[in-house]
């Protein structure tokens, strides 16, 4: 992409000849052009202006610009400028303030010729004032809906942007008349819910729409033109609508109006955030324990805690939630877990027998246990039957994400019986389309072609797994792939690509606050530099979350490191 904001530059390409970024950016911007037109823009005074054209031409396509035509020039690509108008046009404020980097080819304008220096000083007059008015724009708005400390907040942002201030009109317009309560619900409902679910509850008015669209608060499409903020209207809105939806589209308004619930909301909201919670618990772990910490403690909500504790492998604090909770299968289920991740085996297997007696949840949990305690003495073929177990209880209990799970740990005991490719690509062909299992999935095969010693073919489904974890937004399984590359590039004798890679998966797992990915990432770094304060600083993490054997097996790499 060329750079154009702050400066002038083509990304990626150490080529520092303005000329030719200068008419790359007029290109860009302002379209196709004749070569005469362009010669006598850039070249009023040389001797041969055409042949400079062409020497700029070739040096751009040089760098892999894709430059057309004879007569008439034309060129593609990205250019920020562009996409700053681009985002002002979807009223993407946050966006565009992230593209302006600065003033328009600011430090690249000296010397131009005459007609040339005009259009940069129009170009950047147009585009500060572009960034203005885009903000006053929303600024009114918000000022119409009673939210003028926002309007100024917003108002004081742009004019803090470089030559924004030169560029906006002096004096004050006459403000916007504030909207009306009816069409300020409307519009809060709106931007929550999308124009048919709001209009199917509070069945609006064709008036009240109108005006809304006229004043620039919806867009073509009857879609909000902005998010407003989460204010005390907002949040009754937001209950108002929960309350009619059904418990799946209900459970983020619940969670948004929370304060406000009257006690008839408390059971629906109640079990409409439940419901959410368990949807998010294997994928958004972190998103489920913050929903739980706003509902009261009973046995349900601390099961429920538990168990994304375990996700977030935080193993200690989920044992001692469970040592408060009664004695039931489902409990067992969860114990057995953690005690396994903590090294206690042997009271893990005790755990088996109670969650095997459980329902079809607590049944998937035991077998899958089961398989993982198989898979540690090297029984695979009956591992493997143990998590066919488990997958089958999960689908009974209506958990997808852990019967997919389930599959995934099968395919991981196929693979050390020789037969785990097979089973890998049924499994990917049942993941299609749920991006975080297919990551998870595809860095399991990555491991199984690495150590077939095709490590091409692993760095690239590690990579795979890398780009289907960023779509799904999941910070814990970026982490595991950035740390089986590193891994990989250590192993392959490319240190500095290792040390980035374990940079990145070390960034990850602690904004994931994932204690066993940390400690994975900070032992192999160490033994990647030799520092056995990284080693040091894994076990201490490891014995701190109850995690012993894993403390002990790292202990046993201090003294050979």
């Amino acid at each position: 992409m060329l750079r154009t904001l702050g400066g002038l530059f083509l990304e990626g390409a150490p080529f520092a000849k303005r000329r030719p970024l200068l008419l790359l950016a007029y290109l860009l911007l302002e379209g196709p052009a004749s070569r005469r037109f362009l010669s006598e823009l850039f070249w009023p005074r040389a001797q041969d202006a055409h042949n400079s054209l062409s020497v700029a031409l070739s040096a751009l396509r040089r760098l892999g610009v894709q430059v057309e035509g004879e007569e008439v020039v034309e060129a593609q690509g990205e250019v920020d400028s562009r996409l700053l108008l681009q985002a002002l046009k979807e009223e993407a404020l946050e966006r565009a303030r992230d593209l302006y980097r600065g003033r328009f080819l600011e430090g690249a304008d000296d010397g131009l010729p005459e007609e040339l220096e005009e259009w940069v000083w129009s170009t950047r007059e147009r585009l500060a004032l572009s960034l203005w008015e885009g903000h006053r724009r929303r600024a009114r708005r918000l000022k119409a809906l009673g939210e003028p400390e926002e309007a100024h907040r917003l108002e004081a942002l742009a004019l803090a942007l470089p030559g924004v201030k030169e560029a906006a009109s002096e004096g004050d317009e006459d403000e916007d008349p504030p909207l009306d309560q009816a069409c300020c619900r409307l519009f809060h409902a709106i931007a929550l819910v999308g124009l048919p679910q709001a209009a199917a509850v509070f069945k609006p008015a064709p008036e009240a729409l109108e005006a809304l669209w006229q004043r620039g608060f919806l867009d073509g499409r009857g879609e909000a033109t902005f998010r407003p903020p989460l204010n005390l209207e907002a949040r009754q809105t937001a209950l108002e609508l929960a309350r009619h939806l059904p418990l799946a589209q209900a459970a983020p308004l619940y969670r948004l109006a929370l304060p406000l619930w009257r006690p008839e909301d408390v059971e629906r909201g109640r079990r409409a955030l439940l419901d959410r919670v368990r949807q998010d618990l294997e994928d958004r772990p972190l998103e489920a324990l913050e929903a739980l910490a706003s509902l009261a403690p009973d046995p349900e909500v601390l099961l429920l805690r538990s168990r994304t504790l375990i996700r977030l492998g935080r193993f200690r604090e989920a044992l001692e939630l469970l040592e408060e909770l009664a004695d039931t299968p489902e409990r067992s289920a969860l114990r057995g877990i953690a005690l396994y991740r903590m090294g206690r085996v042997g009271e893990a297997k005790n755990e088996l027998p109670k969650a095997e007696a459980g329902g079809p949840h607590a049944q998937g949990e035991a077998y899958n246990l089961e398989g993982l305690l198989l898979l540690g003495e090297g029984a695979f073929r009956e591992a493997a039957e143990a998590f066919s177990r488990a997958a089958v209880r999960f689908l009974l209990a209506g958990e997808e994400a852990r019967h997919l799970s389930a599959l995934n740990n099968r395919a991981v005991a196929l693979a050390e019986l020789g037969k785990g490719e097979e089973a890998f690509f049924e499994l990917l062909a049942l993941v299609e389309g749920r991006p975080l299992l297919e990551a998870r999935v595809r860095l399991n095969l990555g491991v199984v072609r690495e150590r077939a010693g095709r490590v091409e073919e692993a760095e690239g489904l590690y990579r795979d797994s890398l780009e289907l974890a960023r779509l799904a937004g999941n910070l814990e399984a970026m982490g595991r792939a950035w740390n089986n590359l590193g891994a990989l590039y250590h192993r392959t004798g490319r240190p500095q690509e290792a040390q980035k890679a374990y940079e990145e998966a070390l960034k990850l797992a602690r904004e994931a606050r994932d204690l066993v990915l940390l400690a994975a990432v900070l032992a192999n770094r160490a033994e990647l530099t030799g520092e056995r304060a990284f080693l040091e600083e894994a076990v201490r993490v490891l014995e701190e979350s109850g995690q012993e054997s894993l403390a002990r097996r790292y202990r046993d790499r201090l003294e050979t490191l």
